[in-house]
């Protein structure tokens, strides 16, 4: 008897811990910002952080910052479209972020042609 109650406290205590190991699993997949303060703050403006960054003129930290736009921006689930598309082109729109803070060759190009608003949003805005 006493060796089935210490057995199912075992069990209730990992059962709790693996309850609150998925509900911390879930906060870090949660975008900080949403696609719409995304497109605003990446996107918008004369000139744009992107463009910015792609004309060679953004400070380290601007990199950074689109960097981490375009990573919060692959948390978010897309408003329409297949989820596998979405995650090819966020995916590009990192590395080619990453590339532009290493400062590769090409990089410039890379983002410019990974940020094509157009296709993206035929593809996953909503309309």
């Amino acid at each position: 008897m006493r060796a089935t109650k210490s057995f199912m406290m075992a069990v209730m205590a990992l059962g709790l811990a693996a309850s609150l190991g998925m509900f911390y699993a879930a906060d870090e997949v949660k975008p900080k910002y949403d696609i719409e303060e995304i497109m605003a703050k990446a996107h918008k403006g004369k000139p744009s952080l992107l463009q910015q960054v792609v004309k060679g003129k953004a400070s380290e930290e601007q990199k950074k910052q689109l960097l981490e736009y375009y990573q919060e921006l692959a948390k978010n689930k897309p408003p329409k479209g297949d989820a596998k598309d979405w995650k090819r082109r966020t995916n590009a729109l990192i590395v080619a972020a990453q590339d532009a803070l290493a400062g590769k060759p090409n990089a410039a190009r890379a983002l410019q042609s990974a940020a094509k608003c157009g296709d993206c949003h035929k593809a996953h805005k909503e309309d």
